[in-house]
């Protein structure tokens, strides 16, 4: 469902008197499941119950201050057993301020410990407890969990691929060519320089980067229609003529892998090294043999 969609659903379901105290909202990106969030715990303690952004339980939501909204972000986006238990302590002390206590959980993950302390919150929860689980994908959550939720679907959205995605995939192509080419002290100088320079978080964009480039040119080579291409300035290169989606896959585990501190100068050669044996196998084949060439930044 789109925003609005949902937040028009939620209104009716407050008019009806027919919210719950537990609910999941996944897909999109963090920063729309948060406005959901946020939309849902002003309608619950809104004095129009509208969110009306006006008053004061509403000023404070939106500010991020109310002391009856919670939210719990743990360390890797792994819940534990303890954060539970914290939150199984507070939930039963009633609100200070407003009419519903709300924990907003921003994780992807819950600990095996942690998800049985955490169902008997959601079975048991006091009238004034709300619980909203905000994760990019529910097939980590147990469906013991998952069932006891009510579920709010938001449509993904394609990421706008800017200069600093280009530059990133010129980076990737560049580092590619140096295998290809075994100019492996260049290349391992590279990843050196891309490890220090950037922020785990950065370098987990770059792979992002690297996939809408993947994304493209799968879809360039099956011959799609450019209007389906994430970057508008997309060039193909021809080493990805016979690009499979298994390789895509690889790529978006490696990058997944990344938020568990998997080693990034590890992660980047894997990536290249992935994508190398691949060209190698594609050649062999009978696919195109020639190096990768310009990158997107180009023309």
């Amino acid at each position: 469902m789109k925003i609005e969609e949902i937040k028009n659903l939620l209104l009716k379901l407050k008019e009806k008197n027919k919210l719950q105290n537990a609910y999941i909202v996944y897909g999109g990106n963090l920063k729309l499941r948060k406005e959901i969030a946020l939309f849902l715990s002003g309608i619950l303690n809104c004095t129009e119950s509208i969110f009306c952004g006006k008053c004061d339980n509403c000023r404070r939501i939106k500010e991020e201050i109310h002391p009856d909204i919670k939210l719990i972000i743990p360390e890797k986006n792994i819940l534990s057993i303890d954060e539970v238990r914290n939150v199984k302590n507070d939930i039963f002390i009633k609100p200070y301020f407003g009419k519903y206590k709300i924990y907003i959980f921003q994780i992807e993950y819950l600990k095996e410990e942690a998800s049985s302390a955490f169902l008997k919150i959601i079975e048991e929860p006091p009238e004034y407890g709300i619980i909203i689980i905000l994760c990019p994908n529910i097939n980590f959550l147990l469906p013991t969990i998952t069932s006891r939720c009510f579920k709010i679907y938001i449509n993904y959205e394609l990421p706008e691929l800017n200069e600093e995605g280009i530059k990133n995939i010129d980076e990737f192509l560049e580092l590619l060519n140096m295998v290809i080419n075994k100019n492996f002290l260049n290349f391992f100088k590279v990843v050196d320089i891309i490890n220090k320079r950037d922020e785990r978080e950065k370098i987990e964009k770059w792979f992002e980067n690297v996939l809408i480039f993947m994304r493209d040119s799968f879809l360039f080579y099956k011959n799609f229609s450019s209007e389906f291409f994430i970057s508008r300035n997309f060039k193909p290169s021809k080493i990805f003529s016979h690009i499979e989606p298994d390789l895509i896959e690889k790529f978006w585990e490696i990058k997944e892998r990344i938020k568990y501190n998997i080693n990034l100068k590890l992660a980047i050669e894997n990536l290249i090294f992935q994508t190398y044996l691949f060209f190698k196998k594609n050649s062999r084949s009978g696919g195109t043999a020639d190096a990768p060439g310009s990158g997107p930044g180009e023309g």
